[in-house]
């Protein structure tokens, strides 16, 4: 098998290949530039994708890349409230922690928000169902961020989720690293 892993991006599209199966709803809690949410439309074929995010310029440089997809909503609102617009069962989501590439490095994810979406997110995981995380750790707020959840991840339930992180140990400077959430 020749795979490339030397990317978080690439990593994450292995599993959503080989290993991820039967998305009706999927989430991306962190649109971004809409990049994620463009893997899952064109890997996964969900029925729904609903796609977060606080600022405006990453829903708008999302709808551009996603204007030909139908079954993708872009909705400007934190993830930590995405109850309120998805009342169904979620199958895979999707976080890409940190701040916007290109954007305002000051505004970034925290774990605070993370970890109350998560808490619901689990609630409404189906069994089988996967959640990926990549943290970005080069930055300080990314350093905080990791720490907290980790120690939430921690005190999971290993009879109800299977949780698996990815490092790169020989890359340099603090690279990032993908943890996976499956629900038994």
């Amino acid at each position: 098998m020749n795979v490339k892993i030397n990317k978080t991006k690439t990593l994450i599209e292995f599993f959503m290949r080989n290993y991820i199966k039967d998305v009706k709803i999927a989430i991306d809690m962190t649109v971004g530039n809409g990049f994620d949410s463009k893997n899952i439309l064109e890997i996964l074929q969900p029925e729904k994708l609903y796609c977060f995010d606080i600022q405006q310029e990453a829903l708008d440089n999302s709808k551009i890349l996603l204007e030909k997809y139908s079954n993708c909503e872009l909705i400007l609102e934190n993830h930590k409230n995405f109850d309120k617009y998805i009342k169904e069962n979620i199958d895979f989501a999707i976080y890409n922690l940190g701040y916007l590439p290109k954007g305002d490095k000051y505004i970034t994810t925290n774990a605070k928000d993370v970890e109350e979406s998560l808490k619901k997110l689990l609630e409404k995981l189906n069994s089988k169902g996967a959640i990926f995380i990549t943290f970005y750790i080069g930055h300080s707020a990314g350093q905080i961020e990791s720490l907290e959840i980790s120690k939430f991840l921690q005190n999971l339930n290993q009879k109800e989720y299977t949780i698996l992180k990815c490092t790169f140990e020989n890359q340099k400077n603090n690279p990032p690293y993908v943890v996976m959430i499956q629900k038994i």
